[in-house]
């Protein structure tokens, strides 16, 4: 029986080295998620300033240090005023902020200011920018409202030991407490639903195009009277799914570990196997149930590419499910990637595993639900 299953699913694989278009096009979605991702987030993480500085003096200096040293809201050219303008004008910076020349003076008289010319194409982008700028300003006298501040690290206040003992210049101030003790990049925290639609798209497409070529090339007829139970060859196929996803997956999964991009502690790895088999079997599932509904190769592929990119959508691949609206948020708890991608993230980001035995089992009885509807729509379509 095993031998049986083994070699079906080997011979699914030799037949997808044979057909090289047909990984093309499962890997698109995802290398153009993961290229679009990418470029978002350098886009939101910081964003082009100039900054102009007409003062020398100790106080307009200490201001351009705490600028220009947050690199993670700017990224900052340090220009003259009259090319300040001409990059504004031209859309090479979205904003200028000027330290006035009477800086000093107006600091001694608790009336400074520095002043923001910003291109406010939309609130969003404009409100990044306030922000940043907020803060940089609120960190002149505070220094626990910095950027330092807000990872939890100690920062020097004055003459002071550490931003708990800080004099808070506001008559309101915050008592922060983080859920967690890591902090990740937004590119990092991106990588994550992008490799998911790597997992989903290639074991989708990949058991739905061997399916839909049973069926256009009359094989299924060879294969429902073969000497070996149905549900050998059906396990089989679903097992060849799953390992076309293993092998082109775990290579890019490798450099990611090697770049330093995810970093699991090691008591999180078998965590971390048991979500990745369980989503590859939930797409090998859809995969076979898709391949023997529909007919015709394109059909069958594009609808692959369709469901595996509403799926990472739908699970909060783009933006955090919080941030969705409502009925949305609702529709994601029962969508299985939005399980996968909070499993993997707690696994390969965070120190504990909160949460992901929830995502284990979610994930685990939705591929047991889609292998068995994909064995059904299999059998059903060989004897068809």
């Amino acid at each position: 029986m095993i031998n049986n299953i083994w070699n079906i699913a080997k011979l699914d694989l030799l037949l997808w080295s044979r057909m090289p278009i047909a990984i093309v096009s499962a890997l698109i979605p995802p290398i153009g998620m993961t290229i679009l991702l990418i470029v978002l987030s350098f886009s939101i993480t910081r964003q082009p300033v100039a900054l102009v500085v007409q003062s020398h003096q100790p106080n307009a200096l200490k201001m351009e240090k705490i600028i220009s040293s947050d690199t993670d809201a700017y990224l900052l050219k340090t220009v003259d005023e009259t090319t300040a303008k001409r990059l504004l004008a031209d859309q090479e910076v979205a904003a200028i902020i000027t330290i006035p020349k009477n800086f000093d003076q107006k600091v001694f008289q608790n009336d400074a200011v520095i002043d923001l010319t910003l291109n406010n194409v939309d609130i969003d982008f404009s409100d990044d920018i306030r922000r940043a700028v907020d803060r940089s300003a609120a960190e002149f006298d505070a220094p626990q409202l910095g950027l330092d501040g807000e990872l939890g690290e100690a920062v020097e206040a004055n003459n002071l030991p550490s931003a708990n003992n800080a004099v808070n210049p506001y008559r309101i101030d915050i008592n922060e407490n983080n859920l967690r003790i890591t902090n990740v990049s937004f590119l990092n925290y991106q990588v994550i639903p992008a490799f998911i639609l790597l997992i989903i798209s290639i074991g989708l497409m990949g058991t739905a195009l061997l399916c839909a070529k049973d069926n256009e090339e009359k094989t299924s007829r060879s294969l429902i009277i073969a000497p070996v139970p149905s549900w050998t060859l059906v396990a089989g196929r679903l097992l060849g799914g799953l390992l076309l996803s293993v092998i082109i997956t775990l290579p890019i999964l490798f450099v990611c570990f090697l770049f330093g991009v995810v970093a699991p502690p090691l008591d999180h790895i078998p965590a971390l196997i048991a979500l990745f088999l369980a989503t590859g079997l939930c797409a090998a599932g859809l995969g076979a149930a898709l391949g023997s509904l529909l007919k015709g190769a394109r059909l069958v592929a594009m609808a692959s590419s369709v469901i595996a990119t509403y799926l990472f959508f739908l699970g909060g691949g783009f933006t955090t499910i919080a941030f969705l609206p409502n009925w949305l948020q609702d529709l994601s708890d029962f969508i299985p990637t939005r399980y996968a991608i909070d499993g993997m993230r707690q696994t390969l980001f965070y120190p504990d595993l909160q949460g992901v035995g929830k995502d284990i089992i979610v994930l685990t009885g939705t591929a047991i639900i889609a292998v068995l509807l994909g064995s059904l729509a299999v059998r059903k379509s060989w004897r068809g």
